[in-house]
């Protein structure tokens, strides 16, 4: 399946003040993995919203294993997990020096504007298909 490789360094102001990472920036970073997965499926946020289109988020975990702190180098691995009918789950992993020191998901669901009413409805196949690379998985339905 389509992954996506962030490598970037813990700035000052992501802290908090007991100096390490405030916990909504976890958040903030996984979402610009989505962002940037996307843009290398061949489909960015611009080119998605200019068609009325997009995956907003329904549903986000993030699971702390060890504190970050101010000038860490981070590598973050975002990739699609698992393709649904109208939604996609994406993985987050960030590593720092090879451990592993916070995991979590995404749950974004297809949507459309119609009408100006925005209605979900199953992925487009084009979509679909970038999504998926190689060896991917489908399912049927959403729950």
């Amino acid at each position: 399946m389509l992954e996506y490789v962030l490598e970037f360094r813990v700035r000052f102001g992501e802290t908090d003040a007991a100096g390490i990472v405030f916990y909504p920036n976890y958040y903030k970073w996984m979402d610009e993995g989505t962002h940037a997965l996307m843009e290398k499926a061949g489909f960015p946020t611009r080119r998605l919203l200019n068609e009325r289109a997009g995956f907003p988020l329904v549903e986000a975990l993030c699971r702390f294993r060890r504190p970050l702190s101010f000038g860490d180098r981070i590598r973050l691995v975002s990739r699609v997990e698992e393709v649904r009918n109208k939604s996609m789950r994406v993985s987050h992993a960030f590593y720092r020096e090879g451990e592993l020191v916070a995991e979590g998901y995404e749950v974004r669901a297809w949507i459309r504007g119609i009408g100006g009413q925005i209605a979900s409805e199953p992925i487009p196949d084009e979509i679909r298909r970038a999504l998926l690379g190689e060896g991917g998985t489908i399912r049927a339905s959403d729950e």
